[in-house]
């Protein structure tokens, strides 16, 4: 098992955190193809988005990531210290004419399971691949 932490300051240029999510899901996740670990690093970056523009209404603040894998999935650990979601639900992708929800969607479809809990002034969110979801794809 493999276990890295990142501590970014929110701005948009995820390069560096894309950079490390792909090292680690390549040497790590072998299980996982492209497509999947492309999918995997669109949910983050769309989560890191989210947080950006709702928990800190556009400005830049703290935001910790730690990704673990393991020959039996991949976790991603994300937590941030902004303003908390007033009620999370899963919705299905919406259509074009939806007005935003689009984030949580395409966070939901992209991983295997996604969870959420709002604990001490921060809002933690659990992001897993896992194998046996991919290879049953």
């Amino acid at each position: 098992m493999r276990t890295h932490d990142y501590l970014i300051d929110g701005g948009l240029d995820f390069s560096y955190l894309d950079e490390r999510l792909t090292t680690l899901l390549s040497r790590s996740a072998p299980w996982l193809n492209g497509d999947d670990a492309r999918r995997a690093r669109l949910g983050l970056h769309e989560l890191l988005v989210n947080i950006r523009r709702h928990a800190y209404n556009g400005a830049i603040g703290p935001i910790s990531v730690g990704m673990t894998a393991s020959p039996g999935g991949v976790t991603v650990m994300v937590t941030d210290w902004g303003s908390g979601l007033p009620e999370v639900q899963r919705r299905v992708l919406p259509t074009m004419s939806d007005q935003g929800g689009y984030g949580l969607g395409i966070i939901d479809r992209v991983f295997s399971e996604v969870e959420y809990r709002r604990a001490s002034g921060r809002n933690e969110w659990v992001l897993a691949v896992h194998a046996a979801d991919v290879t049953t794809r």
